[in-house]
């Protein structure tokens, strides 16, 4: 890892938006758990899993050379996706190694045993982040495989564990809020600088390590409904303040990048849509939908969904650019009814 690297990675958090709003947010939440009584407890509970997901999550796409999304709804929960979880059990080990030491051998044991983890838990948390895989990451010979293949790079690790303990010291003097947030960005830090360490080396392939294999046909369309539920539910905050162009912009942009045509996520949204208190948004959808159906001569669809359109409110009209092929869909499909509604322009 060159030193430039490092730098990079060390304050990558706060020099990329969606780690540095991250911060802010579990930082604020953290204050806020911290001056709540009871409730704050229960918030405290809460944000613990989302923390140390986060950690993973920024390890694993620096590794892969990517930016990790801020934390979604799921983050928040104790079940599923266990193994984000299991740094708890890394820790656990980690005092548990150190302080055997102490009472074994005093202050030597207490400084082998912090030596020891500070080398080993990195490549733990590495392995763990690209296999998720808990028992992969307890297994010795993988984490020296990993050590051995990253090798004089491995420096990084002692020099970001010293840097962020020694600023963490440092801490005491600040405001509370600010040394809340302080801490959560050396967190971060600290994990992002594994992932950069092991980037380089691409060792989801060339080290005994296996690629987490591709989620099933289940876990692919809950994804997939997750995700559409999450821009429905942004789109219906531009609508409901009365900006229906940018939820309509939201939606299609979302669509053209994730999710192109063909597939159901146009008439998927336009049934969601519908549910609405007004129906208005949901046509104004339909009408850039009966756009792409019928460049794509997609007659018998188009006409379908005219006549849904027509059903829903009879001044519904295609965009005059489609008007033309929209008659011409209407004579296809042997329907005068939509025909002779689409006269009456």
């Amino acid at each position: 890892m060159k030193p430039a690297d490092f730098v990079h990675e060390f304050f990558y958090p706060v020099t990329h938006l969606a780690p540095f709003l991250t911060i802010l947010t579990l930082g604020l939440l953290a204050v806020l758990a911290l001056n709540a009584g009871f409730f704050g407890i229960w918030l405290a509970v809460v944000l613990f899993p989302v923390v140390i997901r986060y950690q993973l999550q920024v390890l694993e796409a620096r590794a892969r050379g990517s930016d990790p999304d801020t934390p979604g709804i799921e983050s928040f929960s104790f079940v599923g996706n266990s193994w984000t979880l299991f740094p708890i059990v890394h820790y656990a080990i980690a005092v548990a190694l150190v302080g055997a030491g102490e009472r074994l051998a005093g202050e030597a044991g207490f400084v082998l045993m912090g030596v020891l983890v500070a080398v080993l838990q990195p490549a733990a948390l590495a392995v763990l982040a690209i296999t998720h895989s808990p028992f992969a990451s307890l297994n010795p010979v993988l984490l020296m495989n990993l050590i051995g293949r990253v090798w004089t790079g491995y420096w990084a690790i002692p020099l970001a564990i010293g840097l962020t303990w020694y600023l963490q010291t440092q801490l005491f003097e600040l405001p509370f809020w600010l040394m809340v947030l302080a801490n959560l960005y050396l967190s971060f830090s600290l994990f992002s600088v594994i992932g950069g360490m092991i980037r380089p080396f691409n060792l989801h392939n060339e080290v005994e390590i296996e690629t987490p294999t591709e989620p099933g046909h289940e876990q692919v369309t809950m994804d997939l409904q997750k995700s559409r539920a999450g821009v429905l539910n942004h789109a219906y905050g531009f609508a409901s303040r009365g900006n229906v162009e940018a939820a309509l912009k939201h939606i299609t942009d979302w669509l053209e990048r994730d999710e192109p045509y063909p597939g159901d996520g146009w008439p998927w949204f336009f049934d969601a849509m519908l549910k609405w208190e007004e129906s208005y948004p949901a046509l104004k959808l339909a009408q850039r939908y009966l756009d792409v159906l019928l460049a794509a001569r997609e007659d018998r669809a188009a006409a379908k969904l005219m006549l849904r359109c027509m059903h829903v409110d009879e001044a519904f009209r295609p965009s005059s650019a489609s008007m033309e092929r929209a008659l011409e869909a209407a004579r296809a499909s042997g329907n005068p009814e939509i025909e002779a509604w689409l006269a009456r322009r």
